[in-house]
């Protein structure tokens, strides 16, 4: 078969299965989803069964006979208890930390039983990762697929496979599952010092590494979500019972703007790395920082969420695209 048929038959399958099999963040498995057929052990046990009921024929031998339909009802019975090790299992996506294009991603899955028997199953990537356990009667079980980040964006939906030959491995029952992990995959990172677009007021400008003046404390004030562990005043949160953070000189109105203008004459790419490590040293230093990038203005803030949010718009960038 060619290459461009090849091709057109896959995305043809690829079609009928996003019809079949849509993309969910939670799939029980049933009829509409397994699929089933004679592993190789399965097509030569068929065989062999072909051939003792010829020689039964040929000869009118009344034990092969009885030997010969025992096994065609071994295989039958086998058919249903291979399919249903896997109809009536719930697969679910878990929630996935984001992470840097290049790094390698762990995608939890779990994996729940409410079968009144022990099934052996394998789940995973092909080619890939892949996964070999065995489920205890009503047991819920998490295996962690790794799976590679290669560029920056929300992470390409890709199916998993759960498959399984259990009991006798005459027959072979699978799923392709579409678990839409919803994952953010942010710029790799491209480390140079920081550079500050010019500012007014407040504003930092120049280009710097450092915040001088960091580690003075000039009051204290309530907790804020994001501040680090170190910016925790322990013995004013225990006195008063609520969080209270160290307020320190920098806080006091330091803003910075990380600006797409100021990397002019590098590629796209190049910029969202750069604004990338940028983002992470800024949160680091704790600063106020904005982000502007064509289409999308952020306002100076700090904290996880923060970091998030601004990360998140330069792995968008151009998606659209």
């Amino acid at each position: 078969m060619s290459k461009s048929r090849k091709g057109w038959v896959g995305r043809l399958f690829q079609k009928w299965l996003n019809r079949r099999i849509p993309p969910v963040a939670s799939l029980a498995l049933s009829h509409r989803n397994v699929f089933i057929l004679p592993s190789r052990t399965g097509w030569a046990f068929g065989g062999l069964v072909l051939a003792m009921l010829l020689t039964a024929i040929n000869y009118q031998n009344s034990l092969i006979y009885g030997l010969t339909f025992w096994l065609v009802s071994l295989g039958h019975g086998t058919i249903w208890l291979t399919f249903q090790n896997l109809s009536g299992l719930e697969m679910t996506a878990g929630r996935v930390t984001p992470c840097y294009a290049g790094e390698n991603l762990q995608l939890p899955v779990k994996v729940v039983s409410a079968k009144r028997w022990s099934c052996a199953i394998t789940v995973g990537y092909p080619d890939e990762t892949e996964q070999d356990f065995t489920l205890s009667p009503g047991e819920t079980q998490e295996v962690a697929l790794s799976r590679h980040a290669h560029k920056r964006g929300r992470l390409p939906l890709r199916r998993i496979r759960i498959e399984t030959e259990y009991p006798f491995g005459l027959f072979r029952a699978w799923s392709w599952v579409a678990l839409d992990f919803d994952v953010i995959v942010y710029p790799k990172p491209e480390f140079t010092a920081l550079r500050l677009s010019a500012g007014k007021g407040d504003e930092i400008d120049g280009t710097t590494t450092a915040v001088s003046g960091q580690d003075d404390i000039s009051g204290i004030r309530e907790y804020g979500r994001g501040d680090s562990m170190n910016q925790i005043s322990w013995k004013h949160t225990a006195r008063t019972g609520s969080p209270k953070s160290f307020e320190r000189e920098q806080e006091q109105g330091v803003m910075c703007l990380l600006d797409w203008e100021s990397l002019k004459g590098l590629e796209p790419e190049v910029r969202l790395s750069r604004l990338a490590s940028w983002v992470d040293q800024a949160e680091a230093l704790g600063w106020q920082y904005g982000l502007s990038i064509p289409g999308v203005e952020i306002t100076a803030d700090r904290g996880s969420e923060h970091r998030h949010r601004c990360l998140t718009a330069l792995a968008l960038w151009g998606a659209d695209e």
